[in-house]
């Protein structure tokens, strides 16, 4: 069977000082086309770095929330609030899928969205020396900027680093740095350069007027 569910997406939240707000309006949450009509509303309150979100959905029975941050999941509730950490200034994009579905899949049903943020994976090192991993980061050709000193775990095969959010259209590049005991750096695995894009281009339209009709027809260009 088909399980109800219902997509929002709450906007642009910031990082500013305290403020309580509610909201209840068509262009702040859109849904998914196979979604209800109506519009969620939320409150969005905001004490010191924290900002909680609270959202309310016309499903029934029990609901999962799934909610993502930039375009990366980051948690499942059956609480209709959850808690992000901004700082002052900062801003996210916050979403929500709401579901009666506990197994919902976060992957296929995710919304589309264009991801802040770049998930850094990478294997250990085999050298018994190696005492920490730093993860450095480089914007065009800026000078290199340390995100990162990650302590190597003997139990551990892989490591992954969510970098701080990134700017729109920015080129970069990453470099994991293994450093071994004695401070000395080995050689880095290069990821990149890539550009981020954050904001995607605006939908292309043809338009066709119809002397007989009289009307107009919008298609999406080629």
């Amino acid at each position: 069977m088909a399980w109800p569910a219902e997509a929002g997406s709450l906007g642009v939240v910031e990082g500013r000082p305290r403020v309580r707000r509610r909201r209840r309006t068509r262009s702040a949450v859109r849904f998914a086309a196979a979604a209800i009509g109506e519009p969620l509303s939320y409150e969005q309150t905001r004490t010191a770095d924290v900002t909680t979100i609270t959202v309310t959905s016309p499903l029934v029975g029990i609901v999962y929330f799934f909610w993502f941050m930039d375009g990366i999941y980051a948690a499942r509730t059956t609480s209709p609030s959850r808690a992000f950490r901004l700082a002052v200034g900062d801003q996210a994009r916050i979403e929500v899928l709401c579901s009666n579905d506990p197994d919902l899949d976060v992957v296929a049903n995710a919304p589309a969205g264009f991801p802040a943020r770049r998930r850094l994976w990478w294997i250990r090192s085999l050298d018994a020396s190696i005492a920490d991993y730093r993860v450095d980061q480089k914007l065009g050709a800026g000078d290199w900027e340390t995100l990162q000193i990650i302590h190597h775990q003997a139990d551990l095969w892989d490591y992954e680093y969510i970098t701080p959010r990134l700017d729109d259209l920015g080129s970069y590049t990453w470099q994991i740095v293994p450093v071994d005991t004695a401070g000395n750096d080995g050689t880095p695995l290069t990821i990149g350069p890539e550009t981020i894009v954050r904001v995607p281009d605006a939908p292309r339209f043809e338009i066709a007027f119809d002397d007989g009709t009289g009307r107009v027809a919008f298609s999406e260009a080629a």
